[in-house]
Parts: structure tokens; C-alpha cells; sequence
């Protein structure tokens, strides 16, 4: 019997209750979860399944700011128990499909569009508040980006004046979860600092802070302790927004900080790093200017290997055999200001090594500017200063370097592919150039490059050997030059570059036993070489004997890594004692014959021997064929002896 007066109790219940009554407990309901007086202009009535609760249209929660929020339906839970009686106790308030947008000045300001804000402290019972199907707008002044959080699930509960929000959302077309709690709401209102705890997850990282935050004049300010890690952090950054500062890398991340947040910038001190790899140890600060990021910041690294970056920059294609014809990426220069100091023990970039390396990069008004001073390169030390300017609309580049007493070999190999000089030597490089890719600064480069070596070695041929083989039988000897090595006491030249051709006025290898003499050009942009030379064998000083026992000519040709060299073979004719006086009666045979072929064309005569004896010179008739210009044929071929 009791059963069926309860029952029936429950079902006269929204006969008995007034639509004011409702209307009012739902409006204070909603004024102690959110701070804000709801306008309810839609009619309420109460449901009783599947559960008791009241269901309202036109509901808006306006705090008279343009950004107010808006709310497709509202619906508020009842406590079941005292509904028995005849008393509405709101247990939850389900927002759905609200729609909120927050804009903040340049500088952080909270200039509208967040109105919840709990009238704590309070003695009554706040209901708790669910958000189902939520979007979030977030704009700040000055930029056109939209930062958009959408299909947001949550749920906020208060205990007194704490908060603690769990839900769910979409950010950048990514899935993401996180927790909040504030410790005192009450004290954030006041403009006070209350403790906050923060737990955010999503599929490129996850990010915790823990510290205090106050909201003083509208700008969010905060101190505390931030931990992060994921699989990319260039993905977690762009979740908010944030370009990665490089097109490449940005990979696995993980980081420990203590950070600040002020109304200028975001500060992080006691930072430990670890990215793509590499762990670094230092800090950072990072401001906004409009659309452009401020970074500055000191790093120290035992060991760095940067190759993952040098696809912003490549040299050379994947096979090495020519340069990057990719144009280079320069967007991020119009984006970023950047001011690092970075020193490392070991800094490895692609094939290149360097030691105990103080690097000072700069971005600024679309120039890259990066500095390094005496820092250890392949057993020598390098100092220099690379300029890469995007502000015209030809990328322009300036570089000025010094190494000194380095490892050519391995040093010149990492940073071009050319392998072919073995040992120590100092090289000073000041050069300009423009283009849009490696392929085009190649092909425009000017400048100069010096060059000086002392006990080395020219890998890929042995002049020595092929001298001596040359001088006992020039004409057999001339097979395969190629291999081996030629060692040298010191070598010095000098190439003046202009429009990506070298000009070698002056290279000399010398040795006890060899001296070698080199000129000619070499294709930048190509990577190949034209060079003509002479070699010259010394023998050890006799009396009345020539110190110079062999001259001969060459050429070298080819590419960089495969150059080939060709002996002047009309030298090694003359040097051939059986041949050289056929190479004359060549030479002697050969211009008769021209000689008697135009005598032939103006006179008509088949022979010197039928001259007349008082010959009288007339021009030739109209029909006469013209007079072709005197040229000796060149000698045919030898055999080899």
C-alpha cells in the first residue's frame, strides 16, 4: 500500500509543483555551479523517466559579454529522495551542445567569454555540471588562427571551494583526455593564487603541471613544475598551436622543468631535455609578438647528433653524386625569432664531427645567422659565421670560415664527398652566393677559397710511379693512371670563384722527387674538374746531369669522385727517341701539304714545278672557288711503340 502512494505521489508530483518554482531552484542551481544568472525563456517541465529530471529550452547563460556562451538544451537531474517529499534538489546540470568562445589580447589578456565562475565560498550543495558534445573557441587578437576544441565530455564537481574537471575533447583533429583541479576557485575569483594540478593525454604526448596560478587583471599567471613526453613534439605543439621551428625532427620527446608564466612570457629554468635522441640540459624562455614566436635560450650537451635536421639543408643527393636541387624551406624564418647559445662536447651533422663546440644560432627579420668559434675539427679547430638571408625574394647566403691544421680527407669528405687529399692543412673560405636550393647557390658562388697543406698526400693516383714508367717507355706506359697515392712535402694554391666556376691561378704540389704545377678550372655546379698541369720528375743532384730528369704535361678530367687523368701524348712522342723524328716528318709532311693546296687554289697550277717564268698575278674569276683559311691538319694517331 505504501508502494502505491509513493508512486502515486511521484506521478501527481509535476501536476503540484509550479513552473516557477522549478524555473527558480533550476536558476539558483545553475547560479552556485557557474557564478552566472541564467536567462531561462523556454518553458520547463519536469520527466520522471527514465529518472526524474527537468528538462528546459532557451536557456542562456549570459553574462552580457559578446562572447557570452551559448547553450542548445539544458537539463537538470533530480535528487530522487526528496522529490518524494515535494522539494527539488538538483543533483547534476547537463549542458548540451554548449558553445563557448574566449578571446585574449596579444599579450594574454582575458578580454571575454568565460563566465563560470562559482559564488564561493557557499554553504549549500553545488550540483554538479556536465558538458556533453561541447566546442570551445579560443582567438587571440591580432592572428587569424581559430584554435578549436570540439566534442568536449565533461564533467565538474565541487567540494567547497575546490574544482576538480575530467572529460574529454578533440584538439587539431586529435584525441585528448586530462584532469584539472583547483584547489581554491574561491581565491582564483579574488584574483589570489590557488594550487593547480593539470594531467593532459593525447596521442603525440602527454603534459602534467603542478604548481600555483593566480588570474590577475584578467591575465593568467603561473609558477610551478611541468613534465612532458610523447612520440612527437612537434605534433604536441602544433596542438596548440605552435610551429615547430625546423621542417625536420621534432621527433620522441621527454622534458622536466620548472617553468613561470607571466604576462610577457613563458619562462623554463632547470630544464632537462631529451629530444630526438639527444639530452640536453639548460633553459628557455618563449614569448608571442602577433603571429611571430620569441625563443631564447642556453643549452649544454655532452654528445648532440643533429643529422635529423640537416634535411633542412642537405648538401648532396642520396647517391653524393650531385647537389640538392630540393628547394630550401625558409617559412619558419618568417615565424620565429630565435636567439640559442648552445655548447656540446661531440656535435655530429650528418658526416661531419665537431669537438667542444660553442654554437650561437640567430633568427631574426628572415636572416639565419649561425656563429662557432675555435672549436675542434678533425684534429685542427674551426672558427666561422654562415649568413642565410630570406628577405629578398632570392635567398641570399654569405660564409666565412677558417680551419686550421685539419684532416682534409675526413673534414672535406663530411662536409662536400671529396676524399682526394690525405693529411693536415689549413683552409680559409670566404664566400657569397644565392639561390633557392644547394643546386642554384652551387651555380652563383663567388668568392675565395686558400689552401695549404704540409706532409699530405693526393689519393686516387701514384705520380710517381707513373712518372717512371712514363720516362723508361712513354709510349706503353700509358694505361690505367688511376690508384694509388702521391705524397707531397707541401701544396698551396688558391681559387678565385665566380659564378660557381673555380679558377685555380696557381696550385703546387712539391716533393724531393716531384714537383707538380696546376692550373685550370673546376665546375662548382657540376662537380667537376678541367685542369691542365705540368709533373715534373727530380732526380737527385748529379754533376753536369739536369735536376729535372722528366717534364710531362697532363690533363685531369672528370667528376669529383671520379676524376681521370690524361698525359699529353705528343709530349710522350717527343720523349720517345725511336718516334719523335716521325712526329716531325709528320709535322714537315703535313704542312707541304697545305702549303701546295693553296698554291693550287689561286693559281690553277697542279704543281710548284709548272710556275711560268714571269708569272703575273690575276685575280681569280668570278667562278674561281674562294680561298679556304690556311690550316694544318692535325697529326694522326700513332701506335704505340
Amino acid at each position: 500500500m505504501a508502494v502505491i502512494v509513493a508512486a502515486f505521489a511521484l506521478f501527481s508530483l509535476p501536476y503540484l509543483l509550479s513552473e516557477s518554482s522549478i524555473r527558480a531552484e533550476v536558476s539558483r542551481s545553475i547560479q552556485v555551479a557557474t557564478g552566472v544568472v541564467p536567462r531561462i525563456e523556454g518553458p520547463a517541465r519536469i520527466t520522471l523517466l527514465p529518472r526524474p529530471a527537468i528538462q528546459l529550452a532557451e536557456v542562456y547563460l549570459d553574462d552580457g559579454s559578446k562572447n557570452g556562451p551559448a547553450v542548445g538544451a539544458l537539463q537538470a537531474s533530480l535528487q530522487f529522495w526528496p522529490l518524494l517529499f515535494g522539494e527539488i534538489r538538483i543533483a547534476t546540470l547537463t549542458l548540451e551542445r554548449p558553445r563557448l568562445s574566449i578571446e585574449l589580447s596579444p599579450e594574454g589578456k582575458l578580454i571575454g567569454g568565460l563566465p563560470f565562475n562559482p559564488a564561493m565560498p557557499s554553504e549549500e550543495e553545488v550540483p554538479e555540471l556536465r558538458i556533453v558534445d561541447g566546442t570551445i573557441l579560443l582567438r587571440v587578437q591580432g592572428r587569424d588562427r581559430v584554435e578549436i576544441i570540439s566534442n568536449l565530455q565533461a564533467s565538474l564537481n565541487w567540494a567547497g571551494a575546490a574544482l576538480t574537471a575530467t572529460g574529454s575533447f578533440m584538439l587539431a583533429n586529435k584525441n585528448a583526455n586530462g584532469s584539472l583541479v583547483i584547489a581554491d576557485t574561491a581565491a582564483l575569483a579574488k584574483g589570489q593564487r590557488s594550487v593547480v594540478r593539470l594531467r593532459l593525454e593525447s596521442e603525440p604526448g602527454r603534459i602534467a603541471f603542478e604548481g600555483g596560478v593566480a588570474m590577475r587583471d584578467t591575465v593568467l599567471q603561473s609558477d610551478g613544475s611541468l613534465s612532458a613526453d610523447g612520440r612527437s613534439l612537434r605534433d604536441t605543439l602544433a596542438m596548440f598551436g605552435i610551429t615547430a621551428p625546423s621542417p625536420a625532427g621534432f621527433g620522441r620527446y621527454s622534458l622536466k622543468s620548472t617553468i613561470a608564466l607571466t604576462p610577457i612570457a613563458l619562462s623554463f629554468t632547470n630544464l632537462s631535455l631529451e629530444l630526438d635522441g639527444n639530452r640536453a640540459d639548460g633553459g628557455f624562455t618563449w614569448k608571442r609578438d602577433g603571429n611571430r614566436s620569441i625563443l631564447q635560450g642556453t643549452f649544454a650537451s655532452e654528445t648532440a647528433d643533429l643529422s635529423v635536421y640537416r634535411g633542412i639543408v642537405s648538401l648532396l643527393t642520396r647517391d653524393g653524386r650531385e647537389w640538392n636541387r630540393t628547394p630550401i624551406e625558409t617559412n619558419a624564418l618568417q615565424s620565429v625569432e630565435l636567439d640559442l647559445r648552445f655548447s656540446c662536447g661531440k656535435l655530429t651533422i650528418g658526416k661531419v664531427e665537431i669537438g667542444k663546440a660553442a654554437l650561437a644560432l640567430a633568427v631574426k627579420n628572415r636572416q639565419f645567422i649561425a656563429t662557432i668559434g675555435d672549436a675542434q675539427f678533425y684534429g685542427g679547430t674551426l672558427r666561422g659565421n654562415a649568413i642565410w638571408s630570406a628577405a629578398s625574394k632570392t635567398p641570399e647566403l654569405k660564409l666565412d670560415a677558417v680551419l686550421t691544421n685539419f684532416d682534409l680527407e675526413r673534414g672535406l669528405g663530411g662536409m662536400t664527398g671529396f676524399t682526394r687529399l690525405e693529411g693536415n692543412g689549413t683552409l680559409t673560405i670566404a664566400v657569397t652566393s644565392r639561390g633557392t636550393s644547394v643546386q642554384e647557390i652551387a651555380s652563383t658562388l663567388a668568392g675565395k677559397v686558400q689552401l695549404a697543406m704540409h706532409e699530405g698526400a693526393l689519393n686516387g693516383i701514384n705520380a710517381e710511379a707513373v712518372m717512371r714508367r712514363l720516362e723508361r717507355r712513354p709510349l706503353s706506359g700509358t694505361g690505367d693512371l688511376r690508384g694509388g697515392r702521391t705524397p707531397f712535402d707541401q701544396l698551396a694554391g688558391n681559387l678565385e670563384i665566380e659564378s660557381g666556376i673555380a679558377t685555380l691561378s696557381d696550385l703546387n704540389i712539391e716533393s724531393k722527387i716531384l714537383k707538380i704545377k696546376l692550373s685550370g678550372e673546376t665546375s662548382i655546379a657540376r662537380r667537376e674538374f678541367d685542369l691542365r698541369g705540368i709533373a715534373s720528375l727530380i732526380r737527385a743532384a748529379q754533376a753536369n746531369a739536369p735536376q729535372v730528369a722528366f717534364d710531362l704535361p697532363f690533363l685531369i678530367q672528370g667528376s669529383w669522385d671520379n676524376p681521370y687523368l690524361l698525359p699529353d701524348p705528343e709530349a710522350l712522342i717527343r720523349h720517345s727517341g725511336a718516334a719523335a723524328p716521325l712526329l716531325d716528318a709528320v709535322r714537315g709532311r703535313a704542312a707541304r701539304e697545305a702549303m701546295r693546296n693553296v698554291i693550287e687554289t689561286v693559281t690553277g697550277l697542279r704543281s710548284i714545278g709548272e710556275l711560268p717564268a714571269n708569272p703575273t698575278f690575276e685575280p681569280p674569276s668570278a667562278n674561281a672557288p674562294a680561298i679556304a683559311p690556311i690550316s694544318a691538319p692535325a697529326p694522326s694517331p700513332q701506335p704505340a711503340q
